[in-house]
């Protein structure tokens, strides 16, 4: 079976960390026997045109990206997003004749999403389209939302990564299927001993990484060996390395910016929680291994996390950009109010489920379902 991904995100180069669950779950297809290709922006000059990622085909299509995702450019800029879709849409329709797929699967529904509901239209394609955590945020109404229901109504199926993004009316038959998580996540031993606090999110404006920082003075005050790595980067980036000296605690907070997944498997094998402060999301993958990795996870309390993490039980949740909130359950993830022994079970409990080898096997039963 022959699949063509057309996805907003896959690495752009090698360490870039943009999509690489996507790459995971394309060469977990191909493992399992599928001839896979991608379709994908260009968003850096360095990223070639086509390139064979491990038998997996990477075709990429040009806009003016001005070397930056247009998720990270603040309000969609309206040419760059017309060339976008016109470019993507012509690359895709040339893939259709050239690969000749027996199924389309497009990842994020805006604008990803809508080219292969398009392209699988015009070619007779099955189309399957995965809608995914930014989807939600940016199609909830005007222009966008009309192009997101459009896509939906021209896919043959479509999937969500929670129970959470079913309330929206036009999503409410969709198939849920996870994102995965690598094996190793699975091995790791934390640090239970250790008062290390693991942040491993973008630096953007809608994972609030600003709280995270605004909370450290109250924690640091009752327990003052604790210690905060902040994995990532991004436009917020300049702003938390000066927020960070205005409140004089950079000497307990670093900085390591962009880090590979094996690396953040590292850091969780030396902290013993992990803080994710996103005001809006879909299925967290960080937060998926997080608990595969046994950490105790201390995260907002919106819908999404809500569906993984039982207050008090498995993890905490705090309010959206609530400092004094999150302090308050971070001193208390930092005590260990939650007994490894619980955080453990609770990963044993959900492997099968997160499983990258099982998640494929999903897509694949659905993708056959298509062809049938």
């Amino acid at each position: 079976m022959k699949v063509l991904v057309i996805t907003t995100s896959y690495p752009d180069y090698e360490g870039s960390n943009r999509g690489v669950f996507i790459r995971r779950l394309c060469l977990e297809l191909s493992r399992q026997g599928l001839d896979v290709a991608v379709l994908t922006p260009r968003i850096f000059k360095q990223s070639p045109y086509l390139e064979e990622d491990n038998g997996i085909r990477v075709y990429r299509f040009w806009f003016p990206s001005s070397e930056t995702p247009l998720n990270q450019r603040g309000a969609i800029p309206l040419l760059p997003m017309l060339v976008y879709m016109l470019s993507g849409f012509m690359k895709a329709l040339h893939l259709c004749i050239r690969e000749k797929p027996d199924i389309i699967h497009g990842n994020w529904i805006v604008p990803t999403g809508l080219i292969a509901s398009l392209a699988g239209y015009l070619t007779r394609v099955p189309v399957i389209n995965t809608a995914r955590g930014m989807d939600m945020r940016i199609s909830e109404k005007g222009p966008v939302k009309a192009l997101f229901d459009l896509a939906i109504r021209l896919s043959g199926k479509v999937t969500v990564v929670s129970e959470a993004m079913r309330t929206r009316a036009v999503l409410k038959d969709a198939q849920i299927i996870s994102s995965g998580v690598d094996t190793s996540f699975f091995e790791i031993t934390p640090d239970y001993q250790c008062h290390t606090v693991l942040y491993s999110r973008s630096l953007e404006p809608v994972y609030d990484p600003e709280t995270l920082l605004q909370s450290i003075p109250l924690v640091i005050e009752k327990m003052p060996d604790a210690r905060f790595i902040i994995a990532g980067t991004g436009t917020l980036e300049p702003h938390l390395h000066q927020l960070a000296q205005a409140l004089g605690i950079a000497a307990q907070v670093e900085f390591v910016g962009l880090v590979t997944n094996d690396r953040i498997a590292s850091l969780m094998r030396h902290a013993s929680v992990y803080v994710a402060t996103a005001i809006a999301d879909g299925t967290s993958i960080a937060l998926l291994e997080a608990m595969a990795a046994g950490l105790t996870p201390v995260v907002t309390d919106i819908e999404a996390n809500r569906s993984l993490i039982s207050h008090g039980k498995d993890g905490f949740l705090f309010g959206p950009g609530e400092p004094q909130d999150l302090a308050y359950n971070l001193i208390r993830a930092l005590s260990q109010q939650i007994p490894p022994a619980v955080l453990l079970g609770k990963r044993d409990t959900i492997k099968d489920k997160i499983y990258w080898s099982n998640i494929a096997k999903k897509f694949i039963a659905l993708y056959n379902q298509s062809l049938k």
